[in-house]
């Protein structure tokens, strides 16, 4: 077998583990639009358990669909509000932005230490402003902050900007 010659910054367990909050935010998001009655589908595949896993073209999580108008969602579980990313996410979502001409929203579900949901905010991508952060993470992936200032992820704000963004894009 060929040597890849590289040292990765997470462990295979390290890097499982962060899908636990990302998990719970996808629990939880699925089941808000469920009662919502927003249909959608799994879009992005989950590659945690694949034996090599290359970086580069990440996918959001799901497609949703309300009354013929769709975008992508990525699910981010945070412990704290703070609205960070991958750049490397970040390039990718606006890849896909434009590749099908509709919106991405990035849902940021932040848990208190008992991993109960206190809050759920979400960013558009295109719309909220990021700029990249001058440090890298412990796991030495480069990241965007977003604006502080991002909307509470409810039915009324998601609708308003999936009815605003599917009307201005096409």
């Amino acid at each position: 077998m060929e040597d890849l010659n590289f040292d990765p910054a997470k462990s295979t367990s390290q890097f499982r583990r962060n899908y636990k909050l990302h998990d719970l935010a996808e629990y939880n998001g699925k089941n808000l639009l469920t009662q919502w009655g927003i249909k959608f589908a799994d879009f992005g595949e989950d590659k945690r358990y694949q034996k090599v896993w290359e970086k580069g073209n990440d996918k959001p999580d799901l497609i949703i669909n309300y009354k013929e108008k769709e975008c992508l969602i990525d699910w981010k579980g945070k412990h704290k509000a703070d609205w960070i990313a991958n750049k490397r996410a970040i390039e990718s979502y606006i890849n896909w932005k434009e590749k099908f001409g509709m919106p991405v929203f990035i849902c940021f579900a932040v848990f208190d230490n008992e991993n109960i949901l206190v809050e759920i905010k979400f960013a558009s991508i295109g719309v909220h402003k990021f700029e990249e952060a001058k440090k890298r993470q412990w796991d030495k992936n480069e990241i965007v902050r977003f604006e502080k200032d991002l909307p509470d992820f409810t039915k009324v704000n998601l609708l308003k900007f999936i009815n605003f963004l599917n009307n201005n894009s096409r």
